[in-house]
């Protein structure tokens, strides 16, 4: 196997991965892994197959290159590889590049495994290993492959944001070392085959001198390793220089605002302030998130909503499953989506989600969580995050099953100095809807508390009015008279509302989805922050409404609207559940295109590749592959004899042997058995040699005389660069047809195949003639 170079082939691959191993410090999902392990793989199997059949380099390489593209696209964009979907193929390769240019822009490490990015990795990385291969094993420059190495791991160190751990470059280092110590001693090795001995009595398996260099080497490779971990210390750095900018993000305390909440939840002073640093900064995939929940209240009194801490906790674990929030139906239709916050104002314990949670990566920091609520928390306060969470389908409705027991009766309980305005304010926002459909009553108080033509959206406060007793409404009263208030208002309105109607209802507090920045990035403020109710439905759980006029809030939930076809709504549900794959998290760090948004069919105004061309070009790649095959034959029958040689006298025989085989490819026929002087007698007559080429013939031929007559002495002959010399001639004046026909279906390959083809016939044949001989020789015994 010294003409494939297995194992500089395999130590180049083995050093792409470890190259790329810190790549996993700038990602949260390591299964990219698998496939460029399984990629680099074939691209070095490739290789070592290419230059164990003498391929020029530049033609193993472009095998190799072409084979990884085809893979790659094989596993990320099949079905466009179809004949008749070609004209599709550049569109998906597109999205998928602008979907890792939008993960790689918007997200800080670590960030998501989008497909985008997961092709990106697929297709970069094992293609680095085809110029590592090259470098290392096909042109045995082992330093030099080193730089597209280092090329890798550079682009981990200085998208990280911080110091990688030293492990990374040393086992790096290590590989690199190892691969030039493979091709040191191969070389060193040739130097020479004279055995020095010394005076005075050396080490047996050392008789070659070479001890004193592989120690020398040794303690250069350690120290320099020693060196570079070392010196990064005592010098001064440089300023980091990012290639996607989003990767390398850091989010340092003067990026944002601080914010805590305090036991009374007034949001006043959030919504007139004027300060415009960021309370968060964030990406999500959600191409419409909802708002960002920090806390839930059910406890009103005195007019204001007052936090309470949640009687149980479970610790959280990052990346791990959470249960669903009570209430809520695994079969209810929804669709995960993901957060990645990368600057987090919010103290201790809070952190802002949209809600509810699926899983959260908290970066390490110890957090917990209510498994009533299944709300997160942090014990210590996390500049980044990241959460999965499940958003209701369109389409999603209230099941049957009990209310009053799983809910805290706090939540069903009134505002008494209310109750007058509540009971009027549900008469004319209920009129005309089935006293049995709660959820449509719920829609109802929404609607009612939006209509601007009944209420107003403003910060200001109307006065405090006084009631029939002359005595001062109490809060609530006193918004259901003026009708003027903010979301703290409209949102325990309708709780206190759906109260009266045994509908369990709550506070959330947390802030609106905030605005754009130039990055790309959502930016929440202190006035962003916003409050809204949550009522309670058997199948669904707590779910959001939006009572606060669309000037402050935009759109309502888009399950609240009214279906096209309630009929079909409910058939959709109970037919079309969500599977275990559609529920596991989506990893796309862009957000998904909206069904308007979807390609045109295929054909459909780029038709630019005709479907018969494609079918030609198809068998064309098909029919170049399959004529590698007698290549490959009679590369290995030609070896088949050298690897059999035991003595230097039959290394000789199988590389003439080699010789023949390769001139009866282009036409010289072999003379048989007969003495070398009668051999070059009749290649000196039939094949087209000049001066150069004849003087080659006949050292080749004093080459075989020698080793089949003389006594072995010295170096071991060999005469294969006497007969490449004389192949070379032959091939040059020979027609191009019998130039073509050497190489592409050689006569030596064919009676290969031919051979194989006879075994494997012949193998029943065989066996069953064995097994009556072994049957025939036992009734004997």
């Amino acid at each position: 196997m010294t003409r494939a170079r297995v194992v500089p082939g395999l130590l180049a691959a083995l050093g792409t991965l470890v190259a790329s191993w810190p790549l996993t410090t700038l990602l949260d999902d390591g299964s990219w892994v698998r496939p460029v392990l399984l990629l680099l793989l074939l691209q070095a199997a490739i290789g070592m197959a290419g230059r164990y059949a003498g391929w020029r380099t530049w033609a193993t390489a472009t095998v190799q290159v072409v084979t990884v593209v085809l893979a790659v696209l094989a596993l990320h964009v099949g079905d466009t590889l179809v004949p008749t979907a070609w004209d599709e193929l550049p569109f998906a390769v597109n999205d998928l590049l602008l979907d890792a240019r939008e993960t790689l822009t918007t997200y800080s490490a670590p960030a998501p495994l989008s497909p985008g990015v997961l092709f990106v990795l697929s297709l970069t990385l094992p293609l680095v290993g085809v110029v590592v291969d090259v470098l290392a094993a096909g042109l045995r420059m082992p330093a030099a492959a080193g730089l597209p190495l280092l090329g890798i791991f550079l682009f981990s160190t200085s998208n990280s944001g911080e110091a990688l751990n030293p492990v990374y470059f040393l086992a790096l280092a290590v590989v690199w070392l190892v691969l030039l110590l493979q091709q040191g001693m191969n070389q060193v090795s040739t130097w020479s085959s004279t055995e020095a001995f010394a005076r005075t009595p050396e080490r047996q398996e050392d008789r070659l001198g070479l001890g004193a260099f592989s120690a020398t080497a040794r303690w250069m490779g350690l120290v320099t390793l020693v060196i570079a971990l070392a010196l990064p210390a005592v010098i001064p750095h440089l300023p980091p220089r990012y290639l996607a900018d989003g990767l390398a993000q850091r989010t340092g305390s003067s990026d944002v605002a601080s914010v805590g909440f305090t036991d009374t939840l007034d949001l006043s002073t959030d919504l007139n302030s004027d300060n415009q640093t960021p309370i968060l900064t964030y990406a999500t995939t959600d191409s419409n998130p909802p708002p960002l929940k920090v806390l839930t209240l059910s406890s009103y009194a005195g007019g204001q909503w007052v936090r309470e801490d949640p009687p149980r906790t479970v610790t959280g674990r990052d990346n791990a499953r959470m249960p669903d929030p009570i209430g809520m139906d695994s079969e209810t239709p929804r669709r995960l989506e993901r957060i990645n916050v990368v600057g987090n104002g919010l103290t201790q314990p809070y952190i802002a989600s949209p809600w509810p949670v699926e899983q959260a990566n908290m970066q390490g920091s110890p957090w917990y969580y209510d498994p009533a609520g299944v709300q997160p928390r942090v014990r210590e306060r996390t500049s980044a995050y990241s959460t999965t969470y499940k958003v209701l389908a369109d389409d999603a409705r209230p099941g049957d099953g009990p209310v009053i027991s799983q809910v805290d009766p706090l939540t069903l309980r009134t505002d008494p100095r209310a109750t007058a305005q509540i009971t009027a304010a549900n008469a004319a926002a209920l009129e005309g809807v089935d006293d049995n459909d709660t959820f449509g009553k719920a829609v109802a108080m929404q609607d009612w508390l939006r209509d601007p033509s009944r209420f107003t959206y403003s910060l200001q406060l109307a006065p405090t009015q006084n009631g029939p007793d002359g005595q001062p409404y109490d809060p609530l009263s006193n918004f259901l008279v003026t009708r003027r208030g903010y979301c703290t208002q409209f949102s325990t309105a309708m709780i206190m509302m759906a109260r009266a109607e045994g509908i369990p209802a709550r506070m959330a507090v947390g802030f609106l989805p905030g605005s754009p920045a130039e990055n790309g990035n959502l930016q929440v403020r202190a006035a962003d922050a916003h409050s809204w109710p949550e009522l309670y439905f058997p199948g669904m759980g707590w779910t959001r409404f939006e009572p606060t006029p669309g000037v402050r809030s935009g759109e309502v939930p888009a399950y609240t609207l009214p279906q096209a076809d309630e009929a079909a709504t409910r058939a959709t549900r109970t037919t079309a559940q969500p599977s275990e794959s559609s529920a596991a998290p989506q990893t796309s760090a862009a957000p998904t295109a909206s069904p308007s948004a979807a390609p045109q069919a295929a054909g459909e105004g780029r038709d630019w590749f005709p479907v018969w061309l494609r079918w030609l070009l198809l068998a064309v790649i098909l029919g170049g592959a399959g004529a590698m095959v007698l290549p490959l034959a009679a590369r290995w029958r030609r070896d088949q004899d050298l690897r059999a040689a035991a003595e230097p006298r039959d290394h000789v025989e199988a590389e003439w042997s080699a010789l023949e085989s390769r001139l009866h490819d282009l036409g010289i026929d072999s003379p048989g058995e007969r003495s070398p002087r009668q051999l070059e007698k009749h290649y000196r007559q039939r094949a087209p040699l000049e001066a150069e080429g004849k003087e080659a013939l006949h050292r080749a031929v004093q080459t075989l005389e020698r080793a089949r007559y003389a006594s072995p002495a010295g170096e071991p002959p060999t005469l294969q660069q006497d007969a490449d010399r004389i192949v070379r001639e032959v091939r040059e004046q020979s027609s191009l047809p019998t130039r073509v026909s050497a190489v592409a279906f050689p006569a030596t390959g064919r009676r290969a195949l031919a051979e194989g083809v006879r075994r494997v016939a012949g193998a029943p044949g065989r066996a069953a003639r064995r097994g009556y001989d072994r049957l025939a020789q036992r009734r004997r015994g």
